[in-house]
C-alpha cells in the first residue's frame, strides 16, 4: 500500500511525513545502517515510516495548532507554530526537522518493529535481593509505560525547538548546553 505523504495542506488521509525514496537518501547520507543494511522490502520500509510518523504525531505536544484541526490526519502542518529560536514556521510547511526525525525513527523501527510503541505489562519488581551473604540493591527507575519507550536522542535534538515546551509525558524539550 503506497504511502500518502503530507504535502503541507493538512491531508485527511496522510500517513507519512516522508517518502521511502527521500528516507533512503537521508539514511544513506547519514550512515543510518539500521535502514540501509536492512533487507530490501518496500512494504517493511513503508510500515516503518508509518509507525515513525504516527509516533511523532502522537507522542509530542507541538507548538501551534493543526492547520485543519481534527480533520487533519497528522500533527503537521500547523498554524502559529514557531521554532526554538522564535521564528515562525509557515502554515503549509512540514519542518525539515520533522522529516529528518521521521527518517531516524523509521530506521529504528526498521530494525526494531514496534519499538517506538512497545506493549508493556506492569509488574512488581525486585528492588533488593539477598542470596546467602550476597545482597544486591537495584537502581530504581520509573515504572511507567513511558519508561519502556526508547529515547532517540538524535530525534529529541532535532525536534526540541518545535515542541510546546511541555512535550510528551516521558521527555521534555531537548536542549544542548
Amino acid at each position: 500500500m503506497t504511502l500518502t505523504v503530507e504535502d503541507g495542506t493538512g491531508l485527511a488521509a496522510a500517513d507519512a511525513f516522508v517518502s521511502v525514496s527521500d528516507c533512503d537518501i537521508f539514511c544513506t547520507s547519514h550512515g543510518l545502517t539500521d535502514w540501509t543494511d536492512a533487507t530490501s522490502d518496500p512494504d517493511a520500509d513503508e510500515a516503518a515510516i508509518r509507525r515513525a510518523t504516527a509516533w511523532l504525531s502522537t507522542a509530542f505536544r507541538w507548538s501551534g495548532t493543526k492547520l485543519n484541526g481534527r480533520s487533519q490526519a497528522l500533527a503537521w502542518p500547523r498554524e502559529d507554530a514557531t521554532d526554538g529560536e522564535g521564528d515562525d514556521i509557515a502554515s503549509d510547511e512540514v519542518p525539515v526537522e520533522i522529516v529528518q526525525a521521521t527518517c531516524i525513527a523509521a530506521a529504528y523501527e526498521r530494525a526494531n518493529p514496534g519499538g517506538l510503541a512497545p506493549s508493556v505489562t506492569m509488574t512488581d519488581r525486585v528492588k533488593r535481593e539477598r542470596v546467602g551473604s550476597l545482597e544486591v540493591e537495584y537502581a530504581t527507575a520509573a515504572q511507567t509505560p513511558e519508561s519502556a519507550r526508547p529515547v532517540l536522542t538524535r530525534v529529541m535534538d532535532l525536534i526540541g525547538g518545535l515542541t510546546d515546551g511541555a512535550s510528551a509525558s516521558y521527555v521534555g524539550r531537548a536542549v544542548r548546553g
